[in-house]
């Protein structure tokens, strides 16, 4: 998945997070708009931050996006505390932001142990790993701090506060509640495991009592400043291994840059809608089918499977159920949903958390990234589907499927 931190500044972008990120907040700063209480304030509002935010950047613009981690707290909270001696004070203003991206060994010297574990969270904070996609846009505000209570809290974005709280009905629950108004813990679960924040709990078990706390003196139920260095190290190095684990776990259903490619290459030959490409050989090379489900301006959801059946429906495997990014007519972005195959038993499943169902369960999850990439090797490089195929059918937007007239190879 493309960084949006290097997209957003473009040029400007460099291997100092740390200037990254106070760029772009500059650059936003300047194009934002003055804050009115009106339906037209709000309107502008919302599409300023639809094209300039961070979270909503990775998530095409969606408002209930939010970012995980909140990078300035934590610059701030370090910068405060190797300054103060000197009383020094940091805010979210254009001249403190100015001073740190262009003089920031003098606020942060680079050999402190604290600067270093700073330097490393903020290179994985503006990845993909750190953004996710809440339930409603309202919590993105209440996980800094609660107000909506008769109990002000505060939360500083910090994940072990989130992850205790979504259990409480008081707080962060209210946007899990069922029917009768308690909290449903399989809705606060399933957005967890949607979310890819099980790292967050010992051993994955995903319960309130099993949340792990982000520093040894620090209650997982409350947010808390962090002004003691011991803290802030303690703080640091959990940040840093759950966005690198959790990056790891979101990498597990994202398909590499050589599948994509092997896939655009496929849309070459099939066209936008999908469609079949059959051989010569169909005992060995079923036909290659790809259908789509569902689309967007930006995506299309769909299934890419072989098929051995007269009718290519009634044997399909292996069948991958993806959802596909497009810019500029190309697929730049793939996330693989589900996988099927047959084992001569029934069919089993791996879903999008890579856990397979059916005969043979699997303990630890199956990189569906894996199989992809094998897949894609198989249609693309060992088949015969892109070299010589026997017949060609493509799909139009209608769902009308027609034989295309092959090309002639040149020898």
């Amino acid at each position: 998945m493309k960084n949006m931190m290097k997209t957003y500044l473009g040029n400007d972008y460099s291997k100092n997070h740390l200037r990254n990120f106070c760029l772009y907040w500059l650059k936003g700063m300047a194009c934002k708009p003055a804050w009115e209480d009106t339906d037209e304030a709000r309107e502008a509002f919302d599409k300023w931050r639809k094209e300039n935010d961070m979270d909503c950047l990775y998530f095409d613009g969606d408002l209930r996006a939010d970012t995980l981690m909140s990078a300035w707290t934590i610059i701030k909270w370090v910068a405060e505390y190797l300054n103060k001696e000197n009383g020094r004070k940091f805010t979210k203003c254009e001249k403190d932001l100015t001073l740190l991206a262009e003089d920031r060994d003098a606020y942060l010297p680079p050999a402190h142990e604290l600067v270093k574990l700073l330097d490393r969270f903020l290179e994985l904070a503006e990845l993909p790993c750190n953004y996710i996609l809440l339930p409603d846009r309202k919590m993105n505000n209440d996980r800094y701090c609660f107000r909506r209570s008769a109990r002000f809290r505060m939360f500083y974005d910090q994940v072990p506060a989130t992850l205790w709280h979504v259990f409480e009905k008081e707080t962060l629950g209210t946007y899990f509640l069922d029917e009768n108004g308690e909290v449903d813990e399989e809705s606060v679960t399933n957005w967890i495991r949607r979310e890819k924040l099980e790292m967050g709990f010992r051993k994955k078990v995903l319960k309130q009592s099993e949340v792990i706390p982000l520093a040894k003196e620090i209650s997982p139920r409350r947010g808390k400043m962090l002004t003691k260095e011991s803290e802030l190290r303690e703080a640091l190095t959990y940040m840093i291994r759950f966005l690198e684990q959790r990056r790891r776990a979101l990498n597990r259903n994202k398909a590499t840059d050589k599948a994509v490619a092997r896939l655009n290459k496929i849309f070459e030959i099939m066209g936008p809608y999908g469609g079949m490409i059959e051989t010569h050989n169909p005992r060995t090379w079923w036909t290659l089918c790809c259908d789509i489900y569902d689309e967007t301006e930006m995506t299309k959801t769909m299934a890419i499977y072989m098929s051995g059946g007269e009718f290519y429906d009634y044997v399909m495997d292996p069948r991958f159920f993806v959802t596909v990014k497009f810019e500029g007519g190309k697929a730049v972005d793939v996330t693989i949903e589900e996988f099927k195959e047959w084992n001569g038993f029934g069919y089993e499943i791996v879903d999008k958390d890579g856990f397979r169902y059916g005969i043979c369960k699997s303990k630890e999850p199956v990189s569906l990234r894996s199989l992809f990439s094998e897949f894609m090797n198989d249609i693309c490089e060992i088949g015969p589907y892109l070299t010589s195929p026997k017949a060609v059918y493509r799909t139009d937007k209608n769902g009308d499927t027609k034989r295309v007239r092959l090309k002639k190879r040149q020898s």
